[in-house]
């Protein structure tokens, strides 16, 4: 099983194994959930009630270095420049100029109308491993994990990996580097406990011995009119480390 542990001033994120067991740290989740719900939906001395202590800031790994004021380059354009295990990199992607980019730590764009949305997550390369050796079950584990933005009202147990690749796009040095291509159907669990038919699609590589990762989809419903200005988004993701052009694909 592939293990996510977040950069080291992000705290680590409980993960779901492959094989349907849980973490110990997803365990104690889910209890203190269950004893939230037996005090009648409200935290013990709090007065919080359930859904305020299940729906906190999604966890996304994601650290911004602070070089950049705003990652909102521009309507459409976003720009950041992020901590990796090994220094920083510059990040951008376009979006669809009606998102609105949310305020916080996170890389984060949506139309809360309609539930479009891109976003960033970044996980370490594990050890011994490169990018391109990555199985589609290391990037599931990443991008549904139990504090990360699918998962905050349950894990998500219906997924399903459409499709995968991996694409070598050209440096600015002349060099390639590799992006792990993937489009995604899953069904997260919402407030009120239903399940939602989603689509994504994802645009991953690695940079500094850190994994970044776009994902960006739409419900299933809207996928099919939605899915010209996804795939713009996922083909305009660019990482590149800073202080430094890599010049061939590897371990990042």
């Amino acid at each position: 099983m592939a293990s996510l542990v977040l950069l080291s001033a992000v705290p680590t994120l409980p993960v779901f194994a492959l094989d349907g067991g849980v973490t110990a740290d997803a365990a104690r989740i889910q209890s203190e959930a269950m004893g939230v719900e037996a005090a009648g939906g409200l935290k013990a001395g709090t007065g919080r009630p359930l859904n305020a202590l299940i729906k906190m800031r999604a966890e996304t790994g994601v650290q911004r270095t602070g070089a950049v004021e705003t990652p909102l380059f521009k309507p459409g354009q976003c720009f950041d420049e992020l901590k990796t295990a090994r220094g920083a990199a510059e990040v951008a992607f376009s979006f669809p100029e009606a998102w609105t980019m949310a305020t916080g730590p996170n890389l984060d764009v949506r139309d809360v109308k309609t539930s479009d949305s891109s976003f960033v997550l970044a996980a370490p390369l594990p050890d011994k491993r490169t990018f391109e050796s990555l199985k589609d079950a290391w990037f599931m584990e990443v991008i549904f994990n139990p504090l990360g933005k699918y998962g905050s009202y349950g894990a998500v147990e219906e997924r399903k990996v459409v499709s995968s690749s991996l694409v070598p796009l050209r440096l600015p040095s002349g060099g390639e580097q590799a992006y792990r291509r993937m489009s995604l159907k899953f069904a997260p669990l919402t407030y009120n406990m239903n399940t939602v038919e989603r689509r994504a699609l994802v645009s991953a590589t690695a940079v500094g011995g850190t994994v970044f990762i776009l994902v960006s989809g739409s419900l299933a419903t809207r996928f099919k009119a939605m899915q010209p200005e996804l795939v713009a988004v996922q083909d305009s993701f660019r990482v590149l480390a800073v202080g430094g052009r890599r010049t061939a694909t590897g371990n990042g």
